[in-house]
């Protein structure tokens, strides 16, 4: 069933072609061999047009990307007029296949084939699925089709994409198989859109519906002067978006509240221009209340490490971001955006260490590059690059390229970018090491900050921010756990200091941590005798476990009637 399409109206368009099939086309249901196939030769000819139509998008539909290993499901390929040109069929289930009509030169037309998924694709437009009894024929009653319509550029049909396989599957199967022909389709399209318009500067724009739970987006090609001369929406069902709306003849930097990703062109258009001052705009000041100002706040020489970073970004210097890992500076980036309001929905975060680096790279490199030239209002486009030593040798090149390119014509630009890098080693370990090349290495580190480890802070402070990061609710230490926590080297820095403070706030009564909370390791060996169990760690226990005797006892190493008589020494008695 489509993702977009009610159960009632499948229903409805299912229970109309089975009408159509019984009344207006005279089938019979019961019929053992109906799908009828056409002569070799006007096969041949049905597919040199498919590919004359699909010109480079046929490997969008190759059966190498779109069948798992192993798989047990039959891929078809049909024209507009629903005639398979293409039929795979896994090793071993060939005969199995063809005999249900899943072969090249099967007509599965509504008029012959009656209810299919191939004819309801058709003529919907939409990716359905057509499962067992929901078909005409009951010779297909065993099987299960999802599949979407293919279409060209002007968004013509010209064929289908079928995968076929057993009824009985599980039901997460049949959203798979949607998924996949689905995918399949978006992307074919989208390639001859791109080819069709192979001259222009192509790229999607994207909204969000977060009610529906549902992303719109539009291909869009604009001429040599950045205006937008065509576009055409991908979703397949009525929904028709305010902002996609309207969109020919509008600048691609005048589009409000979409999400735009370029690529090409081949000729590249001519710059907008935009006055915009010779000097930065910079905040008089950190503000204490911001992320930059409670960083700043830690000490340690931060303050100083902030002031220099905003000037710098101010100015629109690449800046290298680095320190011992947990030192927080993925969070020190996204600090300095926010200080100078440059923290926007446009603002990209790239991950070094994920796959697929090289292509979101050049991507997102290309989108900066374009609305620096056409700046969507007084937007400054923004990228952090994090974990930047993990990067591949592909993308490497390919960021190497755009700063020397761009440290040339960054003067020209309408809104220079801000480039933020971050690494999780010192800057004497990144220039020892060889994973970054010297020549990228130094235009990364045009400018460098590198942010002292959390020993060289001051540790209550960072405890405090720590908690007010992650934990929504306000969280007690006490004097005996502050100690310890304050007195412990932190190898892992602010990273190892959170999953402490989780660690301790799920062992403990949740609201406050104890020392008894607390990890062994943050511990110093103590004497297990009951003269070294201090007031205030037998009242920490307590506190730890909601005054659960057994359970403190539990976690001091004693018994329940040690704990008692305690309790009673010490005159201590359950708070109300």
């Amino acid at each position: 069933m489509s993702a977009f399409l009610d159960r009632a109206s499948v229903d409805k368009l299912i229970r109309s072609s089975r009408e159509r099939s019984l009344s207006k086309h005279s089938l019979t249901s019961s019929a053992r061999n109906p799908i009828l196939r056409l002569q070799a030769d006007e096969i041949c000819h049905r597919n040199e047009k498919f590919l004359d139509q699909a010109g480079g998008a046929v490997a969008e539909v190759d059966k190498s990307a779109l069948l798992p290993s192993r798989s047990r499901y039959c891929l078809l390929i049909t024209d507009a007029d629903g005639i398979v040109i293409e039929s795979y069929a896994p090793e071993g289930v060939e005969a199995e296949f063809q005999r249900s009509g899943l072969v090249r030169g099967a007509v599965w037309d509504e008029r012959v084939a009656g209810t299919n998924g191939v004819a309801m694709a058709m003529q919907s437009g939409r990716v359905l699925t057509v499962r067992g009894g929901e078909h005409f024929y009951d010779c297909f009653h065993r099987l299960s089709c999802s599949s979407a319509p293919l279409t060209d550029a002007q968004n013509n049909l010209i064929g289908t994409i079928t995968l076929v396989g057993s009824l009985h599957r599980r039901p997460e199967e049949y959203a798979l198989c949607e998924q996949v022909v689905r995918r399949a389709s978006r992307q074919f399209q989208t390639r001859l859109f791109r080819n069709f318009h192979a001259d222009k500067l192509t790229g999607r724009v994207l909204s969000r519906n977060l009610e529906q739970h549902r992303c719109f987006e539009t291909l869009v090609a604009c001429n040599e002067e950045g205006v937008i001369i065509s576009h055409l929406p991908l979703w397949r069902d009525a929904a028709r978006p305010a902002e996609h709306q309207g969109l020919a003849g509008r600048h691609i930097s005048d589009l409000k509240d979409l999400e735009v990703s370029l690529r090409g062109p081949a000729a590249i258009p001519p710059r907008r221009k935009v006055l915009h001052p010779d000097k930065p705009r910079l905040p008089a000041r950190i503000d204490k209340n911001a992320v930059l100002g409670r960083l700043a706040a830690e000490g340690g020489g931060l303050p100083v490490l902030a002031e220099r970073a905003r000037k710098l970004v101010a100015h629109r210097v690449p800046l290298l971001i680095c320190g011992e890992p947990g030192a927080g500076a993925g969070l020190f980036a996204r600090a300095l955006l926010e200080d100078q309001g440059l923290d926007t929905p446009m603002a990209l975060t790239l991950d070094a260490a994920r796959n697929g680096t090289e292509t979101d790279l050049a991507e997102a490199l290309n989108s900066l590059d374009f609305l620096s030239d056409y700046p969507v209002g007084d937007t400054v486009p923004t990228l952090i690059l994090k974990n930047v030593e993990t990067l591949p040798a592909e993308a490497q090149a390919v960021l190497e390229r755009y700063l020397d390119s761009s440290r040339a014509d960054s003067s020209s630009k309408a809104h220079p970018p801000v480039l933020l890098f971050t690494a999780g080693k010192p800057w004497l370990q990144l220039e020892s090491d060889e994973g970054i090349p010297r020549n990228l290495l130094y235009l990364l580190a045009q400018s460098v900050v590198e942010l002292p480890p959390v020993t060289e802070r001051d540790c209550e402070t960072v405890l405090a921010n720590v908690i007010a990061e992650s934990f929504d609710t306000p969280i007690e230490i006490a004097e005996s756990a502050l100690e310890v926590l304050a007195g412990y080297h932190w190898p892992g820095n602010r990273r190892e200091m959170l999953a402490v403070l989780r660690e301790a706030v799920i062992c403990g009564n949740g609201r406050r941590i104890n020392v008894t909370d607390l990890p062994a390791r943050l511990l110093a060996p103590r004497e297990e005798s009951s003269k070294a169990l201090t007031r205030a760690s037998l009242r920490d226990a307590l506190d730890s476990t909601n005054w659960n005797v057994t359970k403190a006892a539990r976690l001091l190493g004693k018994s329940r009637a040690t704990l008692n008589r305690w309790i009673a020494s010490e005159g201590l008695q359950r708070p109300e």
